[in-house]
C-alpha cells in the first residue's frame, strides 16, 4: 500500500540518491592524495526526477549516473582533482538532503496513521 504513494516513492529515492552520493564523496576524500585520481559525483537528483516525470516512470526505477566533476583550477600537479573543501561542502549538503527526505517520509507516515485513527 505505501509503495504506491508518490511522495513516499520520491523521498525514498532521494534518500537512496543521497546515500550513493555520500559514498562517492567518501571515495573522493579517501583518494585525495592518489596521483591522477579524478573526483566523481552523481547526476543531480533533480535531473532524475525530471526524467521520471517526463517518461511517466517510477523514480525508483531510474539510476543516477556517475560523472566526473569539473576540475577547474583545483587540479594538483600530480593530476588529482579532489578538493577537500569542496568535498566537505558536498558532504554537508548531501547529509541535509538525506535528513530532509527521512523527515518528510516520517511525517507522511505519521499523517497517514493519524488519518486512519491509529495513535502514534
Amino acid at each position: 500500500m505505501f509503495n504506491d504513494i508518490k511522495i513516499l516513492q520520491n523521498m525514498s529515492a532521494l534518500a537512496s540518491h543521497a546515500e550513493k552520493r555520500h559514498a562517492l564523496i567518501a571515495e573522493n576524500i579517501a583518494n585525495a592524495d592518489t596521483p591522477g585520481f579524478k573526483a566523481k559525483d552523481l547526476q543531480p537528483f533533480s535531473e532524475i526526477y525530471k526524467k521520471a516525470a517526463q517518461n511517466g516512470q517510477k523514480i525508483g526505477a531510474l539510476e543516477a549516473k556517475v560523472q566526473l566533476m569539473e576540475a577547474g583550477d583545483i587540479a594538483s600537479p600530480n593530476g588529482n582533482t579532489v578538493s577537500l573543501e569542496q568535498q566537505t561542502m558536498l558532504a554537508a549538503q548531501t547529509k541535509g538532503e538525506h535528513e530532509m527526505a527521512l523527515a518528510v517520509y516520517r511525517k507522511t507516515l505519521e499523517m497517514m496513521k493519524m488519518a486512519i485513527g491509529k495513535n502514534i
